[in-house]
């Protein structure tokens, strides 16, 4: 959306209303409701706009006289520019695409305008039914779409309306009208798996029920948005010219996280979590000898953690020193480092964690270093995209709301770091 000031017809005595004063006095009030649809809302089907197979006209030319004609519903639908889309009446459409290979097909709605033929000087907002292969752009309205297997062949309505197979009409991916989020987090893969996309796509997913607030979009390209993730040896094998344009990456306010198996370290933070659960449940009752050993262990326990994260880590601070970005960390010691780089923001906002959560009885550890995230454990993986772990839904429920932490502190992170350019591009209204 062009950033563009507001302008309203001032009106006094005497003013001559022309036609262009009439223009300025209504695409005032259009442009403010646009804004206001923008602003609050994300494009979507208000109500109706249901879509059938439909009996093939007795009017059909010959070369449309196949069993593939769609009846839309009235209805109406806000399309993501701010526009109202209103059908009236049914509309019938036929589906015209004959794919030589399996390929799906998109039914949209998009906004127009038209004269009206019974009166020249009125303007109908009206819509038009349009067909196509790609999915809906950002001025329309998903309808529909179907996969059609090559040929004509007839559509029909779906057995399983969640399960829609090839010619059934599928319309599970319709959006409906809904607040608009907060905050959007854009997600790159530094470097791509269809695994990560996967578990990515399953946190996005989980959102709109665990805190509508955020959103969650998958970025066509590395180092866009706000976080994007890299596996640990990936990090470590970065070239110079990816190194360069990570750290440019970073100072412009973008999070990496860096994902570590860390099977060692997964052990060690087990043991820590098991003695702090020790030491916490009968403090009353432990003699004074007894807690000082158990304490005691627990910060050779701790101390064994903090070199085998230091020697994770070590590679990423060598990456911050050579890049000029440590210059934030005031520690001289790995295991200072360590200390410093716990990540207690992600434990505390939106959710509150005392300490992290477990999947399959294994600790998750973080730790930040500027805009570096250092993840060690498979939080990723509880995410809901791996059926095979078996996960309890208390399991999966505690990994999706860090990830929910993780997202919304990236997203802020970044936020907060393009506020603060001297110049910034245009802004559309999300974030």
């Amino acid at each position: 959306m062009t950033l563009q000031p507001l302008q309203r017809l001032y009106v006094n005595d005497g003013l001559l209303i022309t036609a262009n004063h009439w223009q300025i006095a209504h695409s005032y009030h259009q442009t403010r409701q646009t804004i206001h649809y923008q602003s609050l809302t994300q494009g979507g089907i208000v109500d109706g706009l249901g879509i059938s197979v439909a009996e093939i006209p007795e009017t059909a030319p010959s070369r449309y006289r196949y069993p593939r004609w769609l009846t839309i519903q009235p209805g109406v639908a806000i399309d993501p520019q701010g526009n109202p889309i209103v059908v009236p009446r049914p509309e019938n459409c036929y589906l015209s695409a004959q794919p030589t290979e399996e390929t799906t097909i998109y039914i949209v709605l998009k906004h127009s305008e038209q004269s009206s033929q019974s009166e020249a000087e009125i303007v109908q907002e009206a819509f038009q039914i349009i067909e196509k292969d790609v999915p809906a752009a950002a001025d329309e309205v998903e309808l529909c779409r179907v996969k059609l297997s090559p040929g004509i062949n007839a559509l029909c309505v779906p057995d399983n309306v969640f399960a829609p197979q090839v010619n059934q009409l599928d319309l599970r991916y319709r959006q409906p009208v809904q607040p608009r989020s907060a905050l959007t987090c854009g997600v790159g893969l530094l470097d791509y798996s269809a695994e990560s996309m996967a578990q990515f796509q399953a946190l996005f997913a989980a959102l709109p029920g665990l805190y509508p607030r955020l959103q969650g979009q998958m970025m066509a390209a590395p180092l866009a948005g706000s976080l994007n993730h890299v596996a640990y040896d990936e990090f470590c094998d970065l070239d110079r010219s990816m190194r360069h344009r990570l750290a440019h990456y970073l100072q412009q306010g973008g999070v990496l996280l860096i994902e570590a198996d860390g099977d060692g370290v997964l052990d060690l933070y087990a043991a820590e979590l098991a003695l702090q659960q020790a030491i916490a449940a009968n403090p009353q009752q432990q003699s004074q000898p007894l807690r000082e050993n158990a304490q005691e262990e627990l910060q050779k326990i701790q101390s064994c953690i903090a070199d085998a994260i230091a020697t994770l880590a070590a590679p990423i601070h060598t990456f911050l020193d050579t890049e000029g970005l440590s210059e934030q960390i005031a520690a001289s010691t790995p295991a200072q480092k360590v200390r410093q780089g716990e990540f207690f923001l992600g434990r505390h906002s939106p959710f509150h964690f005392s300490h992290l959560p477990t999947v399959r009885q294994q600790p998750i550890g973080l730790y930040r270093w500027g805009g570096v995230l250092l993840l060690v454990g498979p939080l990723l993986r509880a995410w809901g995209a791996n059926d095979e772990l078996h996960l309890d839904r208390e399991e999966i429920r505690s990994a999706q709301e860090l990830g929910v932490n993780l997202l919304t502190f990236a997203t802020r992170h970044h936020q907060l770091h393009q506020w603060l350019m001297p110049e910034r591009p245009p802004s559309s209204l999300s974030n």
